[in-house]
Formats: structure tokens, C-alpha cells, sequence
């Protein structure tokens, strides 16, 4: 997100913003990708701009004499231009997913084109949500946490528009196949999410489980 906004404040429409970083995050941030940033995620951008300026994308800007004026090296430049703009793509992440925190886990790395890691960002968020509705220890993940907590005959959760106990048993299916499909791939191979909207159907999925899940009620 950062590299995006400092692209446009020097080479494209933003050229009358200025690029310090004081100013960039979070002013033209939000501006630019529509959304509001916390305090938390703030802090979070802030340590990424220094993780780009360490991996060589970022340098002072010699013009300047203060140090929040950074300029793209030709490295930053190059991987700016080579990802994929979501003003031009078709529809944008944040016009189809309305949920703000699965949004702010997964919209960087799907605006910088990282599908992959957008798609296991957004389903560890859903994993999370059950937790904390579930009131689940830490240790509880992945396809056993979904057991604990929608199990149909003995989950800590049930589901009030389940009317009768098959749609119940298809709930906790839903959610387990979900992350068995979309989340546990990524944590021991490669998955190539190539086509963006593929990608944006898919955590669109993840939003309609953290809806049914805002449903539950403890089970008595």
C-alpha cells in the first residue's frame, strides 16, 4: 500500500500530495485505497515501511533534508509498476467485502497481488472469529476447532436458523471443508490463485462464514 501511494505522489495523479511518510500514512493511504486505517494498523504499515526501506525498495529522498521524505529505488519503482493497479482490475476488494476486520487482514496482500496469501490471511481470520466465539483455547485449530465449536451434536456453538438438524450438520460441513480447501493448502505447499476474481469470490465466501458464525448462540 505504501509503494503504491509514494508511486503516485511522484510519478502519478497525486503529484500535488506531498510524500512524506508522515504524510502518506495514514492521509493518502487512506485516501487513495478508500478505507481507514486503525491505530494498530498504523503502527503495522509504519514497520513495514522500514522492513521496504532494509530490503532496498525505499531510500531517503538526498533532495530533502528531512528523513520522512523516501523515494522508490529503481527496484521499488519496478515492483510498483508490475503489480496489478485494483482502480483498473474491475471490481475492488473493499466494494464486495464489508467486514472491516477480515478487510484489513487480507487487503494488502491481495492489492499487492498476493492472492495466495490474501485467500490464508482471510480463512485464519475466519479460524480466529471461531475461536473467539467459541471461547476455544489457543491450541484448537484448524479442522478440530470446527469440530469443538459446530460440531451438530456437540459443539460449543449452534446455529439458530438451522432448523433442523441436517442444516446444522451442513453448517459445520461448510466450514470445515472451507478451511480444509482454502486455509490448510498454504500452510505446507505453493497455491496459485492467479485469476483475481477467483480470489475475491473466494474471501467473499470467507465473509458469508463470519456472517452465519455472527449467528450463533451458546449451546445450552
Amino acid at each position: 500500500m505504501f509503494l503504491r501511494v509514494l508511486y503516485e505522489c511522484k510519478y502519478g495523479r497525486m503529484q500535488d500530495h506531498s510524500w512524506g511518510v508522515d504524510s502518506v500514512v495514514p492521509a493518502w493511504i487512506n485516501q487513495y485505497f478508500k478505507v481507514s486505517l486503525t491505530k494498530d494498523e498504523i503502527q503495522l504499515c509504519l514497520q513495514g515501511v522500514e522492513e521496504l526501506r532494509t530490503s532496498g525498495f525505499l531510500v531517503k529522498d538526498a533532495t530533502q533534508r528531512s528523513d520522512v521524505f523516501l523515494v522508490l529505488t529503481p527496484e521499488g519503482k519496478e515492483l510498483v509498476e508490475k503489480q496489478r493497479d485494483p482502480e483498473v482490475q474491475g471490481i475492488r476488494l473493499e466494494q464486495v467485502v464489508s467486514d472491516k476486520e477480515l478487510l484489513s487482514q487480507c487487503f494488502t496482500a491481495f492489492n499487492d497481488g498476493n492472492n495466495e496469501a490474501a485467500i490464508f490471511q482471510a480463512y485464519k481470520h475466519v479460524e480466529e472469529r471461531v475461536r473467539r466465539a467459541a471461547e476455544a483455547a489457543e491450541k484448537d485449530i484448524g479442522v478440530d476447532l470446527i469440530t469443538k465449536a459446530l460440531h451438530p451434536q456437540n459443539g460449543k456453538l449452534i446455529l439458530p436458523g438451522c432448523k433442523v438438524p441436517a442444516e446444522q450438520e451442513g453448517a459445520y460441513n461448510l466450514f470445515k471443508g472451507a478451511i480444509q480447501f482454502f486455509k490448510n493448502p498454504s500452510s505446507h505447499r505453493t497455491v496459485n490463485y492467479e485469476n483475481r476474481n477467483v480470489a475475491i469470490e473466494i474471501i467473499v465466501l470467507a465473509e458469508l462464514l463470519l456472517e452465519i458464525l455472527s449467528t450463533s448462540q451458546k449451546r445450552l
